[in-house]
């Protein structure tokens, strides 16, 4: 991706980035300048409607869909984003999720790039924004482009995955589960002792362990439900159990093992 290399001009959101200004450009970035300078004046020219316009956008279309679905797919996209100042608030599981799931990853790379390249052919370009004097092509000031779309697109597919997380978790955390069986002390401490293992846990170990008490599903089945591995899974609960034990030696628990009868008396 040669066109990276003298990354510069003002980004999507106003602000200009003079890094590479200070820098000399390579040949085959000045040459690709000086084209992007001659296809912006005939694109001018045209009020930028007509077979160039048209050529121009599958040109970005196919290069933003190239960079962003490979970005993806090696868990590289939020370091890349980082390195250009375009913070995408993932976590290291949803990142996996990226590199893993080609379904999640076409659907986030079809929803960036048809925004970014709609933002860039009918605002950027005619509104001038792009300028070529600032040392960018018109393929790395669109590549941001897409960054900044990737986040949005991101932020909006992450929020309602998170609150899917707390949804499946819900069963563990209702009280009246707890008291299903045994006595009424019991059934407190119990819920009082899952409390305090779960202090801290993340979203994705209290989906887990609601799937778990809720539906007795297997790991390989919690992995499908989530998006993840059965070995994540099992990574989850491995900790989990850690902390539990830990709390019990230092005596900070109960063990809640045993405490009350019946299927649901255990997170295994």
């Amino acid at each position: 991706m040669q066109d990276q290399v003298c990354e510069s001009g003002e980004s999507p959101e106003g602000r200009v980035v003079q890094q590479a200004a200070a820098k000399p450009c390579k040949r085959g970035n000045r040459e690709k300048l000086e084209a992007d300078r001659a296809l912006y004046a005939r694109l001018q020219r045209c009020d930028f409607t007509g077979w160039e316009m048209d050529l121009l956008r599958e040109d970005l279309w196919l290069y933003g869909w190239k960079c962003l679905s490979a970005w993806m797919k090696d868990g590289t996209i939020v370091a890349k984003c980082g390195e250009r100042d375009i913070p995408v608030p993932a976590r290291w599981f949803e990142v996996e999720m990226l590199t893993r799931s080609g379904d999640l990853r076409d659907g986030m790379v079809h929803a960036s790039v048809e925004g970014a390249v709609r933002i860039f052919t009918e605002q950027y370009l005619p509104g001038g924004r792009w300028d070529p004097d600032k040392g960018a092509t018109m393929r790395t000031y669109f590549l941001r482009t897409c960054m900044y779309a990737f986040r949005d697109v991101f932020r909006s597919w992450s929020h309602t995955y998170r609150r899917s997380l707390v949804e499946t978790a819900q069963p563990l955390v209702d009280a009246h589960l707890y008291a299903r069986h045994g006595s009424y002390e019991d059934a407190t401490v119990f819920r009082e002792t899952i409390q305090r293992i779960m202090k801290n846990a993340g979203r994705e170990k209290r989906a887990i362990c609601g799937l778990i008490w809720e539906t007795k599903m297997s790991h390989k089945e919690i992995g499908k439900e989530l998006g993840m591995t059965s070995r994540a899974v099992e990574g989850h609960m491995r900790r989990l159990r850690a902390r539990a034990e830990l709390l019990v030696a230092n005596g900070e628990i109960e063990a809640p093992y045993g405490r009350l009868s019946g299927p649901k008396a255990s997170v295994r």
